[in-house]
Formats: structure tokens, sequence, C-alpha cells
């Protein structure tokens, strides 16, 4: 069992890392991807409050097992999930063949004890997954769970089925909203890939078109907060041949881009992870728009799954066909991470969040220089 403590050495172990991936059966764990992970801390590790911390298991030369894990700095240590707010499931890679308390447990026991730190906080673990027994006892904070919305893809044998096996309502509705958007232009979509030389301008036209929407919105979100954010997601990867990695669902009205989603293909699975739209035409619906048209192609290419992630949203509902159960898990590890998981994480900061929600809008203004302190504090 090793820790991979800096970026160099987890550069030094791209090559098992990324063979591990392709034995490893999980296709929700992108964001355990070597991917994924480098390019994170190459964004986000130097700055002295993010330390990584990736738990690793060998057979001789062979890497068999993987947790990538950070050392949160601040006024208390946390160790959490490497990629954090940014990771959308925590999870670790597994070949198979390995025993959960033989082989896994002692290495994510390994992991906490060599952290050094006051707690140990993994926010989204899906509770069918490997993971989720590997910890084993490990509370379970109440009331701070979350659930990820899905679309099975598989019942479908094409775009043209899907769309055929729609409510008399949704095909009302998604005819309506793509002839309105065509009054105004041809309508293109396609799909990119990182190889594209438009793939990083379209990302960060992306990341500018969920800005606005959350200013829009009144919302506050830690992981736009932390700089160069729309830097890090362009410098991801993706393979167009095995449809691997990051790709961009584009569409265009008059060659103009109204909506893009920017999403994560792993072994069938496609998390729909940012999308963006035109703000000034938000009475026309184009993200929805772009959501159909992105879901009829994934279907074409195989793909099983579209994973709409977590934070229950109204829209969801009529995009998914059920949904996986994800826990928040803590261990203190020192008497200030006792405090902090028997008091902060259950009680206090729910309360917080419960008031900011009930303050009224000219005390939420009156809070604008505030907010950003705040929010980071509540993701915290």
């Amino acid at each position: 069992m090793r820790i991979l403590a800096s970026l160099e050495e987890i550069e030094a172990v791209a090559e098992q890392w990324r063979a591990l991936e392709d034995r490893c059966a999980d296709p929700m764990a992108y964001f355990q991807s070597y991917d994924w992970c480098r390019n994170w801390i190459a964004q986000y590790g130097q700055d002295g409050r993010h330390q990584p911390h990736v738990a690793t298991l060998w057979r001789g030369n062979r890497l068999v097992a993987l947790w990538p894990l950070a050392i949160a700095q601040g006024g208390i240590r946390r160790l959490v999930t490497l990629g954090a707010p940014h990771s959308q499931y925590c999870g670790l890679l597994a070949e198979p063949g390995l025993h959960v308390e033989r082989d896994l447990m002692p290495m994510s026991q390994m992991a906490l004890d060599r952290s050094g730190c006051d707690v140990a906080v993994f926010r989204t673990v899906p509770e069918d997954s490997l993971l989720y027994r590997v910890l084993g006892d490990m509370t379970v904070v109440p009331d701070a769970g979350d659930s990820a919305a899905m679309l099975d893809l598989s019942a479908y044998a094409s775009s043209a089925d899907y769309a055929a096996q729609l409510g008399k309502l949704q095909k009302r509705n998604r005819n309506r909203r793509r002839n309105h958007l065509a009054r105004r232009g041809e309508l293109d979509f396609a799909v990119l890939w990182p190889d594209d030389p438009k793939f990083a301008d379209l990302v960060r036209r992306c990341t500018e078109m969920k800005r606005r929407w959350l200013a829009e919105m009144k919302l506050y979100s830690a992981g736009f907060a932390m700089g160069n954010f729309d830097h890090f997601l362009a410098s991801l990867g993706g393979d167009r041949a095995r449809k691997s990695g990051a790709c961009l669902s584009v569409l265009r009205v008059g060659n103009v881009p109204v909506a893009i989603e920017l999403g994560f293909l792993r072994q069938g699975h496609y998390c729909a992870y940012m999308g963006g739209f035109d703000w000034s035409l938000r009475d026309l619906s184009p993200g929805k728009v772009q959501m159909d048209m992105t879901v009829g192609w994934l279907i074409d290419q195989g793909v099983a799954t579209y994973d709409l992630l977590t934070n229950a949203a109204a829209y969801k509902k009529s995009w998914s066909s059920r949904n996986v159960a994800v826990a928040c898990q803590a261990r203190a590890l020192t008497w200030r991470g006792e405090i902090y998981a028997s008091t902060w994480l259950p009680r206090i900061r729910p309360a917080l969040k419960r008031l900011r929600n009930r303050l009224p809008d000219l005390a939420l203004m009156a809070m604008a220089y505030l907010r950003g302190g705040l929010c980071l504090l509540l993701y915290v």
C-alpha cells in the first residue's frame, strides 16, 4: 500500500492508473480517472490548500486498486474526495477479484491513518457502489444524502424509437420547442471532442452561460467560485474513437451556439456534467432542445445511461427513469473532527442552510458581499 502525495508521483503511475481504469468495471467511476484527477491537481493542487492523498494497492508492479483523495487545509484538516467540490461521485477503482475485507478495507484504513486529518468526509458515495461496502460502518450523516437522476437508454433501439415512445404531451412540447427555436434560424446539433480546435472556446462559452444562469437565479456555486474552472474543464481529454472521456453537445441556431452541454463518457455511462444556454432565449428553452438531441445521439451511439447527477431539481423528473441514492459519510479522526462530525455536519450546517433559504430577498441583497464566504462555509 502506498500514498501518492504529489503531482509528480501521480504522473509517474499514469500508465498503471489508466490500465486499472480499463479493468475496473464501475461505469460511474469517471471522477476517479487519471485524466480528471491529474488535471484537477495540476490546476488546484499548487496553492497549498489541496494536497493529493491517493491511496493505492499494488501486487508487485501491478496497480490493483486506487482511491483518489485529497487533504483540504483550513481551520480543520479534512480528508475529502480528490476534485471536491467539482467531483460528483466519490468512488474507488479496483480490478475484479479483490476481496473487500482482506484487500480494500485495509487500504482505506491506511488512507485515513496516514492523512493526519481531523475528519474524513465523503459527500457523494453511491449506496450501491463498492466504496460504500468498503467504508462499512463509517457514519452516514443524517439528512445529508442525495440521489442521482438517471435515464435508462438501453430500452430504446434507436433515437427514433425513443421519440416514438414519448407520451403525447411530451412529443407536443418537444416539437413545439424545436419549431419555435427554428424560426430564429436553422438548427444544427453536433458533438465535439477535445481534438476539435473549437472545443476549448466552447467550454469557456458554456461556463459563461452557466455563470449567467447562476447570477440570474441568485445562486452560488462553490465549484464556480474557484478560479480558472473553465481552463480546468478545457484541459480534459476525450477519445472520439473509443467514445470515452469529455465531449461537448452543441446546439446552434443560425450558426450561433445557443445551448452547450459538457459531458463525460465511460463504459456506456454518460454524465451530463454542465449545461448552459443563451439567457436571452430562455423562453424558447434551448437547453431542453439540446438535451433532447443529446439523448438521441447517445442512444444511437449505444450508450446505456444518461446520468443527470445529484442535486434534485424538478426538471430532472421528466428526463429520468430511476434514481441512485448517494450518501454523505464521515469519520472523526481527532477530537476536533469529532465536534465537526457530530455537531457541525448533522446539526449546525443544515440549520444554516435552512435559515439562508428562508431569508427574504432584501436580506439576501444585503448579504451580497458575504454570500461567497457563507456559501463556501456551508459547502465545507
